[in-house]
């Protein structure tokens, strides 16, 4: 592991643009070695294993989450040896952002970030939507529109787990 491995965290609703930034700044920056870890990656694969059907969120089954769950703490794990580590994924739930940097915390990172997409109007949203390969559809992106919270409240989240006290000392772990 790197121990000063960047976690770069996105915040966003689908279609907002995190996976194809996240591409982006392994583009712009060749010299870094920049993972990209999204779930939606890790769900086409188990469900072209589970029913060797193309995936499609008609077909997902939510039973698979916790598998998913475990497959993304290994990938994880697999992709700490580099300069950075995008989690291209929404994090709409504070909560959950701040489960995800307490396990990274607990693997010893301690440089996070956020990335935050803000809301877009959902015309947009619907049209880049309809233009992926596995798009979510209007109803899930209206919802995610009205789950999405502000900045602020991700950062929060992030720094609470940075400032907590690490497991075995004393010390406050601060945000770089």
């Amino acid at each position: 592991m790197n121990p000063e491995i960047l976690l770069i965290f996105t915040v966003g609703t689908s279609a907002s643009g995190k996976s194809s930034w996240a591409q982006r700044m392994r583009a712009q920056y060749p010299k870094l070695r920049i993972g990209i870890l999204e779930r939606d990656q890790l769900r086409q694969g188990m469900l072209q294993k589970e029913s060797g059907q193309v995936f499609s969120w008609a077909l997902w089954n939510a039973k698979w989450e916790p598998a998913i769950q475990e497959q993304w703490q290994k990938a994880f794990q697999e992709n700490l040896d580099g300069d950075a580590l995008i989690i291209a994924d929404t994090h709409l739930d504070p909560q959950q952002l701040a489960q995800e940097a307490a396990f990274a915390r607990d693997l010893g990172i301690r440089e996070m970030v956020i990335q935050y997409f803000s809301v877009q109007p959902l015309v947009e949203l619907i049209r880049r939507d309809q233009d992926r390969p596995y798009p979510v559809g209007a109803a899930i992106l209206r919802e995610q529109i009205q789950r999405l919270r502000p900045e602020e409240e991700y950062w929060m989240a992030l720094e609470s787990v940075l400032l907590e006290t690490t497991s075995g000392t004393n010390q406050k772990v601060l945000l770089s």
